[in-house]
């Protein structure tokens, strides 16, 4: 109860773990469950998250292919014997050998963000990122935006690196599995929706909006504050509604974010610092917001 008490959440009714075992059985009545220990649980509702299967039988095969073949540019050899890809919709084929073990046997996602392909702008995929925090409806609209965006060649993307994008979750178990606050900023950028520094300085409620934005969730709001699909609405929002759910976590998760915000910046500057000496050094030119 202290620790609920000091992350704000004094007001939840703790429960009993039972993550150190595993479900033995259901019992006949549909509603007690049984685990490995011998301990019983009376569950009100019961959840079987089995996963799924990604499929789009619908599409062509030219187009499942196409994003397959897309896929492998990002790939990298374990060694001289790997093989590039491997298509693991081919039961015949010996995935121990692939340079990507991880993926599925699933279709493909597009590579732009796993919205849509460079070849096909028009055919979308919205809501099929699996982010490692976060959900997926936020995304979902985001993924909008950019798209319609997309669709007029309005896209203005940052400079970006050989290689996959930086938003990849690590270990790749999930071909699009992301890191959530990457993602959508990496996205927000291309339209222009991403704050800075300077459009925060510029609400009414300046602190409170830096605020909530170091310190909270990558949500919507924040990524429609400037853009072409700015909103009033969404300054009150993120002054008001969502500042007011930073406070309510409670003073400790607080105090913690701000050393990692702090301690964040610290490191970023140390980096910057190096990387001008370094280009003084080699006569290039500092790049800083190479960020893919």
């Amino acid at each position: 109860r202290f620790w609920m008490w000091m992350y704000g959440e004094s007001n939840l009714r703790p429960i009993e773990s039972y993550h150190r075992t595993q479900v033995a059985e259901v019992e006949d009545d549909g509603v007690t469950v049984r685990f490995g220990d011998g301990r019983t649980y009376e569950a009100d509702l019961i959840v079987l998250a089995t996963g799924y299967k990604q499929s789009f039988p619908f599409l062509d095969d030219a187009i499942r292919q196409e994003f397959m073949a897309e896929r492998t540019k990002f790939m990298v050899a374990k060694d001289k014997d790997s093989k590039p890809c491997c298509n693991n919709m081919d039961p015949s084929v010996d995935n121990s050998t692939c340079a990507d073990p991880y993926t599925l046997e699933e279709d493909y996602l597009p590579s732009q963000h796993f919205i849509t392909s460079t070849s096909r702008p028009r055919l979308g995929f919205i809501g099929f990122v699996r982010p490692n925090v976060g959900a997926i409806p936020p995304m979902s609209e985001l993924q909008v935006m950019w798209w319609l965006e997309r669709m007029q060649n309005r896209i203005n993307s940052v400079l970006r690196r050989p290689g996959p994008p930086s938003y990849m979750v690590l270990g790749a178990k999930y071909q699009y599995g992301v890191d959530y606050g990457n993602y959508m900023h990496r996205v927000a950028e291309d339209i222009g929706a991403a704050p800075t520094l300077a459009s925060l300085a510029r609400s009414r409620q300046p602190l409170k909006a830096l605020y909530t934005y170091c310190l909270g969730q990558s949500h919507v709001p924040l990524f429609r504050l400037q853009g072409r699909y700015a909103s009033k609405i969404c300054w009150e929002v993120v002054t008001g509604e969502l500042w007011i759910a930073c406070l309510k976590r409670g003073w400790a998760e607080n105090v913690g974010l701000l050393y990692m915000t702090w301690l964040s910046l610290l490191i970023n500057l140390v980096a910057c610092v190096l990387e001008s000496l370094w280009c003084l050094v080699t006569l290039r030119r500092p790049q800083f917001f190479i960020r893919y």
